[in-house]
């Protein structure tokens, strides 16, 4: 979905052409500044976002019939003049009496606009998270013991089919794949080294890919979480690359069989469009507002600069080290058995340290809010990272979808 239709509502009071003229002028200086697809709508349309421009004063009961047709939330424009804000400030009230949900878009196009772009991103979202099938390959690592989720709940609640694969499954399919000679070329070329990891290590990490992807393929999975372990331990090689290239290819794919922070990257991706890093909490300096997070699974999109490395715990096979440039980015973790439970904060990658007691791609953020939270009442370990600032949408489709 990426059209909005603009139903309008004026009162007969009103001057007809000046009110066209107003009509005109206000939909294409939203039109421009967002860059959506806005028609003005006579109805609501099950494949666009539905918005009301309240464009005078005096509408607010033709306003609430159009309300009883669409869901909820109400999308409600309103503008500086014609006791537009008034009415739609009346309306949204009802809604709310009623038990509803809305929002009203005011000021500046530009403003309007993201208000926009903000409701399509979550409208798809949704659509897109709800009927997902989302691969369980082996079970969740034995040291997660705060990260499962309810399935009855996610089938009942969210309609979320979680589809079990064994682990021996995914090792036989690997044992009959191939490592194509371009692939391994590739992402040896794209390093700036390769450190501990050798030649044959490389090639079984891109065997290890194939091997995993055709399981996504087969089972049509919308996102997958891993018992990677299982593989380091039976393959002396890992998953790390396996995941990096999932993920790059708009598969989220997590570790561990971590299921909450699983959700967590799957929704980052919907929300966004970006690809995003899960990571462990590695370290936390409450004094100076700063959070490191390391993991050897990153997508090599975030990372302009990599090298190729073995896996930190087990010295063996494949870890990536990438380099994640600085600036704005957001930290983040569902939690929660039925995944209503949020931590969230926004910050900036201020660098990528080099230590060699923390997996490979290591990364300092610093927050712009308190994060004690993280010893107080954490909702586990992984959290996933986020270029940009994306809180306000994060919270909004948490709070709209997810929060009890």
């Amino acid at each position: 979905m990426n059209k909005v239709g603009v139903i309008v509502r004026a009162s007969a009071l009103h001057d007809r052409e000046k009110v066209r003229a107003l009509r005109d002028r206000l939909l294409g200086d939203v039109r421009t500044a967002s860059g959506l697809a806005i028609e003005e709508a006579s109805q609501p349309s099950s494949d666009q976002l539905t918005a009301i421009l309240v464009l005078t004063g005096g509408v607010e009961r033709d306003v609430l019939k159009i309300v009883a047709q669409i869901p909820s939330p109400t999308l409600l424009i309103a503008h500086s003049g014609h006791n537009s804000l008034p009415a739609a400030l009346e309306v949204l009230a009802r809604i709310r009496q009623d038990g509803g949900e809305g929002r009203i878009l005011y000021g500046t196009p530009e403003a309007i606009g993201e208000g926009l772009r903000q409701e399509l991103a979550l409208a798809n979202a949704w659509n897109a998270f709800r009927f997902s099938r989302i691969g369980v390959i082996g079970e969740p690592s034995d040291w997660l013991v705060a990260s499962d989720v309810d399935r009855a709940f996610l089938k009942g609640r969210l309609s979320i089919e979680l589809v079990h694969v064994a682990i021996d499954d995914l090792l036989a399919r690997i044992e009959a794949a191939s490592a194509p000679r371009k692939d391994v070329n590739a992402f040896v070329k794209g390093a700036a080294a390769m450190v501990e990891a050798t030649a044959d290590d490389v090639r079984g990490a891109v065997q290890i890919y194939y091997g995993l992807r055709s399981l996504v393929d087969e089972h049509r999975l919308s996102a997958c979480t891993v018992r990677c372990f299982d593989i380091v331990k039976r393959l002396k090689n890992s998953g790390c690359y396996a995941l990096s290239r999932l993920n790059d290819e708009g598969i989220p794919a997590g570790c561990e069989g971590d299921l909450q922070s699983l959700f967590s990257l799957y929704l980052a991706h919907l929300l966004s469009g970006q690809t995003a890093f899960m990571a462990n909490i590695a370290d936390v300096d409450p004094p100076g507002r700063s959070i490191g997070v390391a993991h050897c699974m990153c997508p090599l999109s975030m990372a302009p600069s990599y090298t190729i490395r073995s896996h930190f715990e087990s010295g063996l096979g494949v870890g990536i080290a990438g380099t994640l440039p600085s600036g704005p980015c957001t930290l983040f973790r569902l939690g929660g058995e039925r995944l209503d439970e949020l931590f969230i904060c926004e910050g900036t990658i201020a660098e990528t340290t080099v230590r060699e007691d923390l997996c490979r791609t290591q990364v300092r953020i610093q927050v712009d809010d308190s994060v004690d939270d993280l010893l107080i009442s954490p909702l586990g370990n992984h959290h996933i990272l986020l270029a940009g600032h994306h809180r306000e949408t994060i919270e909004r489709f948490y709070g709209r979808y997810l929060a009890l």
